[in-house]
């Protein structure tokens, strides 16, 4: 039997309730109503959890949400800011820290300082998260009708992972959301032959690329899987669209780097060929499996289920997560935000999946004589419900709970070091000289004063008179005259009376296999003489 199309769901359901034919437009904007207000709950809703990791509960993931996206970015909108290795050698594009500029920039309309751009950004990047939930909204009702879609979209938007690292500034986020976005222009549920939505199409895909090259197999997998047997009418366009994305990335990066793509060669070079990447450590090719199971536990088998229902509809999405998945397994040096995107297109698959119960769960109620709109929103309902209690228990669980309170406490003390009275120069203390990567940089602190980071109690006691402000995990000597003003779990600030002696800062670090092409400190100083100038003032 052929399968019936969402409006001919629609236009059956509308039949079989109403007494004459007249009344089905009226029926249709009923319905229309419906899907609108429920849909944007779900967006709202999907927003505002994102938001709650990063504004309400702020943490980091990683340091690159910061030192490659909002640090870079702030430096570019106010002159001053940490310089990262990264960014020293050329290897990193500027495509996505130059929209997170963006960002700041339309701040600046509203007000200065981190109170206004955090915000900003991190509602930008997580109304971009939401995306996933609209696309599958838009899937799963032209195949499961409203109550199936709804329930899918609803499944997307609470997904504990997808909550805790949707809005954040990283790569493999952002270009999880606009991997899916492609697809869903691809394969909405119907043939594709407009080639402007085929050139949008390669248009996102190829920007995938430029934010993560290591998802191009999976991305030339989508290509050909969608368009074998017609590329002749739909590959040019498609083409256009990628060949468009990359080649606008070759001229940013020659405008910024140097070099055409110079980002992208220089990736493979520092990382692969000299071996950076496994410098900062490596783990088994299981990892990323061992930890997804030890995360789901039992709650994981739910989740396969469901994705392998979806995957009925939308095989292309599943095997592009497991292309994703196995090529970062294949590199030994791993990070949980590496295989977001493959996390990303299973949700979406679970989440299709339980449009697919919800509608053979109406089927069954119906036979037994159950209203079919009753039976629908029960199902819904009810998947739902043990759907969120599985979710719940992820979300509190102790790798979760841990995960979210990651940096929490450093954090919070450096917003509230960026709001004391006038300082001249801020110490961080505590973990070994790697504190300048746990508290947000000048990206939290917006303040052109000197940072330091003494690795130990006889630096911090040589580095002390250039700094009037401290924050520590470990308690300063009683000698240097700091007195504690506050606390934030393990993270404290204290302040000294007296100004600051001039000190240069401390050259940022690098990777042990390319600390030769390290160039000389003050190529690349954190506070330029303009913006400290400007500061003063």
């Amino acid at each position: 039997m052929a399968e019936i199309s969402g409006a001919q769901r629609l236009a059956q359901s509308a039949s079989a309730t109403d007494d004459c034919a007249d009344a089905l437009p009226v029926r249709w904007a009923k319905e229309g109503q419906l899907a609108a207000a429920g849909l944007t709950l779900l967006v709202l809703t999907a927003i505002g959890s994102r938001l709650v990791p990063i504004l309400i509960e702020p943490s980091l993931n990683w340091w690159d949400e910061v030192f490659q996206a909002t640090e870079p970015a702030h430096r570019l909108i106010y002159g001053y800011g940490l310089v990262p290795w990264e960014f020293q050698l050329g290897m990193r594009s500027w495509v996505l820290p130059g929209a997170v500029a963006g960002l700041m920039e339309v701040s600046r309309l509203v007000g200065n300082g981190p109170d206004y751009y955090l915000p900003v950004i991190a509602t930008s990047f997580a109304v971009l998260a939401s995306a996933p939930v609209l696309c599958c909204f838009w899937w799963a009702r032209s195949w499961f009708g409203l109550a199936g879609a709804f329930a899918a979209a609803a499944f997307v938007a609470i997904a504990p992972e997808l909550v805790y690292l949707g809005g954040r500034t990283l790569s493999e986020t952002v270009a999880g959301h606009v991997l899916v976005i492609g697809c869903f222009l691809l394969g909405p549920g119907y043939q594709v032959t407009s080639r402007r939505r085929l050139f949008a199409a390669g248009l996102l895909l190829g920007l995938v690329c430029l934010l993560r090259i290591h998802l191009a197999p999976a991305v030339v997998l989508i290509v050909v899987w969608a368009k074998w047997g017609s590329w002749r009418e739909r590959l040019p366009a498609l083409l256009a669209g990628g060949l468009a994305a990359i080649a606008s990335g070759a001229m940013l990066d020659w405008l910024t780097l140097g070099y055409p793509l110079a980002s992208l060669w220089r990736n493979v070079l520092f990382n692969v060929v000299d071996g950076v990447s496994a410098d900062f450590g490596t783990a088994p090719w299981s990892s990323y499996l061992v930890g997804e199971l030890g995360l789901w536990g039992g709650a994981g088998l739910f989740i396969v289920l469901a994705a392998v229902l979806g995957a009925r509809r939308l095989p292309i999405l599943l095997a592009a997560a497991i292309v994703i998945v196995a090529v970062h397994s294949g590199i030994g040096h791993k990070e949980y935000r590496f295989i977001y995107p493959a996390v990303l297109l299973l949700m979406v698959l679970a989440g299709l999946g339980v449009g697919q119960l919800t509608e053979w769960g109406a089927e069954w109620l119906g036979g037994r004589g159950v209203k079919r709109q009753l039976a629908e929103a029960a199902c819904a309902v009810s998947l739902l419900a043990y759907a969120g209690f599985l979710m719940f228990g992820i979300w509190t669980n102790p790798t979760m709970a841990q995960l979210r309170s990651r940096v929490q406490d450093n954090l919070l003390a450096m917003s509230f070091a960026a709001k004391l009275p006038a300082m001249c120069g801020i110490g961080l203390y505590g973990e070994e000289g790697r504190d300048w990567v746990l508290y947000g940089g000048y990206t939290y602190l917006h303040r052109p004063v000197p940072m330091y980071w003494p690795a130990d109690q006889a630096e911090l006691t040589a580095t002390a008179p250039a700094f009037d402000t401290l924050l520590y995990t470990l308690p300063p000597p009683a000698a240097l005259g700091f007195e504690m003003t506050a606390c934030f779990g393990k993270s404290c600030i204290a302040r000294r009376s007296g100004g600051c002696v001039a000190r240069s800062m401390a050259a940022m670090p690098f990777p042990q296999p390319v600390a030769g092409l390290a160039p000389r400190k003050e190529a690349f100083p954190a506070i330029p003489v303009s913006a400290a100038f400007t500061g003063s003032r």
